[in-house]
């Protein structure tokens, strides 16, 4: 039986809600924002990564995947800088795209994409619900949800993959928010020394 700390239950069910809250409306999909400037502002604040540690609801979500019982330990590769780097630069050109994509669809120069993708690339041939039709926004608001929907959806099925072939937190060594937060820390570490 899988052991989950109480204290991370409320974490664990926020990964739950925000993909079941896609289904009721794609502009729940903006809570995606929270969870990219939360952990920046912890970093500034404390100068140690709490996010990472203990707040973070992926982390905890995929700590259920302790079920596979796996110990095998990620290969070298993929816990090396390069690796680290290489996910980040992946995930700056996806949020490229989807402020370029925003701004194209809000000129009228692109149709809004209302559909999940996969590493940007692979469409989900999933059409979400919508049970609640919301407040009226503009096509490039919808389109903006839909994108950040999709760089949630790939991070997770990503963390999944490792999850289930390593050890449960295997995409925590290679996640951008924790590359990030690391690069913050070491130059919060460099501007003290200096002073």
């Amino acid at each position: 039986m899988v052991k989950i700390n109480r204290k991370s239950y409320p974490f664990l069910i926020i990964t739950f809600l925000y993909f079941l809250l896609g289904f009721v409306n794609i502009l729940f999909a903006y809570l995606a924002v929270a969870c990219m400037i939360i952990p920046f502002v912890m970093v500034s604040r404390t100068g140690k990564k709490p996010w990472c540690s203990t707040y973070c609801p992926r982390a905890d979500f995929l700590s259920l995947f302790r079920i596979f019982k796996s110990s095998r330990k990620a290969p070298a590769w993929l816990n090396s800088d390069n690796t680290r780097k290489l996910v980040f630069q992946f995930f700056c050109i996806n949020l490229f795209f989807i402020v370029m994509s925003t701004f194209m669809v809000s000129r009228g120069q692109m149709e809004p994409i209302e559909y999940v993708r996969f590493l940007i690339a692979f469409t989900i041939p999933v059409d979400l619900p919508q049970i609640w039709a919301g407040p009226a926004l503009p096509p490039w608001a919808v389109h903006l949800a839909y994108r950040f929907y999709s760089i949630m959806f790939t991070s997770t099925v990503l963390g999944v993959v490792l999850a289930s072939l390593y050890k449960p937190r295997t995409w925590c060594a290679v996640c951008p928010v924790n590359t990030l937060s690391t690069a913050m820390i070491r130059q919060i570490t460099v501007s003290e020394g200096n002073e």
